[in-house]
């Protein structure tokens, strides 16, 4: 499954990852309609679990997943440290990569 360019599959998994948590906060927050902004972050995750659960398989899609879970629950009490926008971004950089080290395609584990 592995071919020449695999690694900016890698890169779109985090941004789409990045992107789906920035974006979603940003138009609750912006907008004052959290379901909008939940519906925004729902769409776009959908779109990168069947993305990565394509190229990687299902065992590192539903740890992607769990990093994701865990980062958005992290970040409610840690915007009371470093602000909402603060605690987006360190969780959001934090599950990009995350979900970027886990992106590497299933043929080439070692």
């Amino acid at each position: 499954m592995w071919r020449a360019g695999q690694s900016y599959n890698r890169l779109a998994l985090a941004f789409l990852v990045f992107t789906a948590l920035v974006l979603g906060f940003a138009i609750a927050d912006l907008s004052n309609i959290r379901w909008l902004g939940g519906l925004i972050l729902v769409i776009i995750g959908c779109y990168a679990a069947w993305y990565m659960w394509r190229s990687c398989g299902p065992p590192k899609t539903l740890a992607a997943i769990g990093v994701v879970i865990l980062g958005f629950i992290f970040s409610h009490p840690l915007g009371s440290i470093l602000g909402s926008y603060g605690a987006l971004f360190s969780v959001a950089l934090v599950v990009a990569i995350t979900v970027w080290i886990l992106g590497s395609p299933r043929g080439n584990d070692r």
